[in-house]
């Protein structure tokens, strides 16, 4: 079974879309794993950080996103589908040509990322999703698309990232539904971190509500200057604060990891699938941050997670 994990925060420009690129290329492509990204958020960011601008358009024309699924349940239409949405080979870091991918043998063990693609006209969705369950004579509640017509393929991944939008509505949901484990991703300011309370607490009515086993696995400190005396104050009282957010929630205190991830301009760069690149290490920068090379918190990140998840 694979790990499902979503990524969320209520603040943009935190760094959620990146940490979730940059972990699934590293699981992908340093740890030989095969990671299916869901991009849920309408800026399409994951989308095109990993497959560019033509590729996405390509699937958007033909009605292979996942707004084009959200749609059909809203309209009643059946155009998705699922097998042909799937974008296999992802990354500009993938040396397997997409065309070779279907003809490999189906036991070939390789590092990959795939990804199921987000759409702009998921914004149009998101107000009609109390509609799908009236259409499809109630077969199909709002919080289930993804779980009814995604999660079957799940069990050819060893593991899925959900890049969810930020709010807590149907999409959002979606995602949580089906997800193991929940990240959150923020810088250690007061406007990345405000909306933490309202994330530990309305989880925790949807995990109750509907019974799921969803708990958050930890936050992640990203964009952090050591310099910058916010930073350092803020990563001091995050740890008060998180205990103050999810008590009451029925969760424990998720832990703050150790890992940090630093400001740097090779992270907001690896973003480019465009850039031209021939390895993780350049992709992530070998420049020296915090005492490091900036492609290694990117290893950390990954090691860390799977310590977390072997000890759930």
């Amino acid at each position: 079974m694979p790990e499902v994990l979503s990524f969320i925060n209520l603040k943009g420009g935190v760094a959620k879309t990146t940490t979730a690129v940059q972990l699934a290329d590293t699981l992908a492509f340093m740890k030989q794993k095969r990671v299916l990204v869901i991009d849920l958020d309408p800026q399409t960011n994951a989308t095109l950080a990993l497959i560019g601008e033509e590729r996405w358009g390509e699937a958007d024309e033909a009605g292979q996103t996942l707004a084009h699924l959200f749609l059909d349940q809203v309209n009643g239409t059946h155009g998705f589908d699922v097998t042909r949405a799937i974008v296999k080979g992802a990354s500009n870091l993938n040396k397997v040509p997409a065309s070779v991918i279907d003809q490999l043998p189906a036991d070939s063990r390789y590092g990959r990322v795939d990804v199921l693609p987000s759409s702009i006209r998921l914004i149009d969705v998101q107000d009609r999703m109390q509609d799908i369950a009236a259409r499809s004579f109630y077969a199909v509640n709002p919080m289930e698309v993804v779980r009814k017509f995604i999660a079957p393929s799940f069990d050819a991944y060893d593991y899925v990232l959900l890049d969810c939008p930020p709010n807590l509505g149907f999409i959002t949901q979606n995602g949580l539904e089906v997800s193991d484990h929940y990240v959150i991703p923020t810088i250690p300011d007061r406007l990345s971190t405000y909306g933490i309370p309202q994330i530990a607490t309305r989880i925790g009515d949807i995990r109750r509500a509907r019974d799921l086993k969803l708990r958050c696995l930890g936050v992640v400190i990203t964009k952090y200057q050591s310099t910058s005396t916010q930073h350092r104050q803020g990563l001091e009282r995050l740890e008060t604060d998180l205990e103050r957010a999810f008590s009451g929630t029925g969760e424990r205190t998720p832990p703050i990891l150790n890992t940090i991830l630093p400001q740097t301009n090779a992270s907001a760069e690896a973003m480019s699938f465009d850039r031209r690149t021939s390895t993780y290490r350049d992709k992530y920068g070998s420049t020296q941050v915090g005492g490091q090379a900036a492609y290694k918190y990117g290893l950390d990140l990954a090691d860390e997670l799977d310590d977390l998840l072997a000890l759930r």
